[in-house]
């Protein structure tokens, strides 16, 4: 695995985010994407049997496409907070950048 250039810029879109990197590289994530990526405790083993995926893509679906807030933490994350649904993970920025780039599977990070 490459070591994930670092986060220069994050852009809140009304339905997706750009995130700029230190490498010169910008990638667009939908929060929707992000949200079934989300790291939490809760929602990590509902993508690891393909019934529940399909219950958890179903729900995001059924939320409101909408901007969250974002938060550093730590120097090593960003937690996002929605209006509606989880709010309970942290995404690291090689998280982030795994997920924009789709280059291995976020889950290993």
């Amino acid at each position: 695995m490459s070591e994930a250039p670092r986060l220069k810029q994050l852009e809140r879109r009304e339905t997706d985010m750009v995130l700029r990197w230190k490498d010169g590289t910008e990638h667009t994530v939908e929060y929707v994407e992000l949200r079934y990526w989300c790291p939490c405790a809760n929602c990590k083993p509902r993508r690891e049997a393909e019934s529940r995926i399909e219950v958890l893509r179903g729900e995001i679906d059924k939320l409101r496409n909408e901007k969250p807030k974002a938060e550093n933490v730590g120097g090593y994350g960003i937690r996002f907070t929605f209006a509606s649904g989880c709010n309970s993970g942290i995404w690291s920025t090689d998280r982030l950048h795994a997920i924009a780039t789709g280059s291995l599977d976020p889950d290993s990070l």
